[in-house]
């Protein structure tokens, strides 16, 4: 037997594939019998121990080669295994992709070559060790499989319950729809809404893909016309708090309505969209006995989706013992959407989405300007970045705040890309230094104002950039935030839908270029992390090119978990 050699692994190990026949025991299970390796045995034990997941791909019947596993004690030991007679290049692919990791960071050991060159060819980054030569338990001293202290199988759980949910959306072939009912979502009105203002005022104010009726409460005005309406005789209010098999939401959505003899008359029914394609909004108008009312779009569902909405159960008080995600704070910037995303990845969250201001036209911050700005003092009072770019300056230190403090950094920036509408302002630079994104929504609403026209037109400087300038700066923002937030919290990049929904379509180019771009940058910065929806999600998980449902987000939100634990980054790069 030749002396082994194991150059071939220059990455982090996260997983460890195993052969069972002639590598992880001797001999083969369905002819002459097999002998343990008791070194194999222990070395299963070290590396989850070190946090190193072990799985199994292996030619053989399932039911016996379990059994044998079994009766060795770590069974449990094992994630995601595959046994069955057929190739293993598609399958080891299969399960690296559900348990969202790179082949770079994976390791498979066989004792058949044709087997090894199998899996490189459909996982081309995928390390292999020929186990025909023996010495596997030298990997065990090398540097890239130290691992780190788990001895108290954190990891393996979190890979276990991963595990659980694939089983119950594939194994159990269950539909979106099924998803939700074993979801058990529950649902708590709270009616003394006057006990709780500041939520029905940030529901109000700041919720725009949900919200029905589209009527704010910011001005001083307002909120004494809602303190009213909320005090005449018969009106119906109430605060709806969602939580489910996985967790609480929180307080998501807010009714007023007055039924009289006439009909019911529908004050305002705004949702966040945390719960979007969760059925709440349609479960709440079926509640109110689904009163006609004049929706004011555009809104991202329609109260008749679904149709009668079974999987949600309405309760007094919510159970205890559910499912909670650990306690860590979040920063996510994008579009409002992703707050389904960031309640599975935790409570404690700063949010830095899309919402409307106080005259209701729409703000972004997924902009390079608002990243990308210098913090000069003269940005406070600066009449541009508040009237017609609608941001503040307290929001632009808010933000870089929670990047030095979060424990996890989740970025959507692709809308930042495809608009033509650049701008520079301010400044002591002809032109202006400062940037700008202008949503076109909001261009066209200020350009129908005869005084903020004028304004526009002699603060703002139209900046026409090509595709690569625009790429550019989008990459800058992610090295900013690099550079602000802790070594050890996980920085995750969400990908443009290239391949899904007519958007997708005609705006593939940009989508590919982005995405291009996004995936070198992780590629060279320590535990940064790209998600590719295209890869990640499938074709009915897609309700257009750029939102998703919610099995969806959530395995986007899988994908997050997977690598979020605190560990070093030179540990988490991928």
């Amino acid at each position: 037997m030749s002396e082994q050699s194991f150059e071939s692994i220059q990455a982090p190990v996260k997983l460890v594939i195993w052969d069972l026949d002639e590598t992880f025991w001797s001999g083969t299970l369905s002819e002459e019998g097999i002998h343990t390796v008791e070194a194999h045995v222990q070395m299963i034990r070290t590396l989850v121990d070190r946090g190193i997941m072990c799985s199994i791909c292996s030619k053989n019947d399932f039911a016996q080669a379990q059994a044998a596993v079994e009766a060795l004690g770590i069974w449990d030991l094992f994630v995601f295994p595959h046994i069955a007679w057929s190739p293993k290049g598609q399958a080891i692919a299969q399960m690296i992709d559900e348990m969202g990791l790179r082949d770079e960071n994976v390791l498979f050991l066989d004792d058949n070559h044709l087997n090894l060159e199998e899996a490189t060819f459909f996982s081309p980054r995928l390390m292999v060790v020929d186990a025909s030569k023996g010495g596997l338990t030298g990997l065990l001293d090398l540097p890239q499989l130290k691992g780190k202290d788990d001895r108290g199988h954190s990891r393996l759980a979190q890979y276990k319950v991963m595990e659980q949910k694939k089983d119950e959306r594939e194994n159990s072939g269950l539909s979106n729809a099924e998803f939700l009912r074993q979801s058990q979502i529950k649902i708590k009105i709270i009616t003394d809404v006057e006990n709780h203002m500041d939520r029905v005022l940030e529901i109000l104010n700041r919720t725009n893909q949900l919200n029905f009726t589209k009527i704010r409460a910011n001005s001083e005005t307002e909120r004494a016309a809602l303190e009213e309406l909320l005090a005449v005789s018969g009106m119906h209010a109430g605060l709806v708090h969602v939580q489910d098999r996985y967790g609480d939401y929180g307080v998501v959505g807010f009714f007023c309505v007055r039924t009289k003899f006439s009909g019911t008359a529908v004050h305002h029914f705004a949702f966040s969209c945390r719960t979007l394609n969760m059925g709440v909004e349609q479960w709440v108008w079926q509640h109110l006995n689904r009163p006609d009312f004049d929706v004011v779009g555009p809104v991202a569902s329609k109260l008749t989706d679904h149709g009668e909405i079974d999987w949600i159960t309405e309760v007094t008080d919510f159970e205890t013992g559910t499912n909670q995600l650990e306690e860590r704070r979040l920063c996510l910037v994008g579009g409002c959407d992703l707050l389904q995303v960031s309640f599975y990845c935790g409570t404690n969250r700063d949010e830095f989405v899309n919402k409307p201001d106080e005259n209701g036209l729409l703000v972004r911050h997924d902009d390079v300007g608002f990243i990308l700005n210098p913090r000069d003092k003269s940005l406070r009072h600066s009449f541009p970045l508040r009237h017609l770019v609608g941001q503040s300056y307290e929001d632009m230190l808010a933000f870089d705040a929670s990047v030095k403090q979060a424990d996890l950094v989740l970025l959507s920036l692709y809308f930042s890309v495809p608009s033509d509408l650049f701008f520079t302002y301010g400044g002591k630079e002809w032109g202006g230094e400062y940037w700008a994104t202008i949503p076109p929504r909001r261009f066209k609403r200020l350009m129908k104002d005869p005084d903020l026209a004028a304004r526009f037109a002699k603060e703002m400087f139209h900046r026409r950039l090509s595709l690569a300038e625009r790429l550019e700066l989008t990459r800058r923002c992610f090295a900013r935030v690099d550079s602000l937030r802790l070594p050890e919290a996980p920085l995750f990049i969400l990908s443009a839908a290239s391949e899904h929904g007519e958007q997708a379509q005609r705006t593939h180019e940009i989508r590919v270029a982005y995405n291009a771009m996004c995936r070198d940058f992780c590629d060279v910065t320590p535990n940064t992390h790209f998600i590719d929806v295209d890869r990640l999600l499938s074709p009915d998980e897609f309700v257009d090119s750029d939102h998703y449902t919610r099995t969806g987000y959530f395995k986007v939100a899988e994908f997050v978990n997977s690598f979020a634990a605190k560990q070093p980054a030179q540990e988490q790069a991928a």
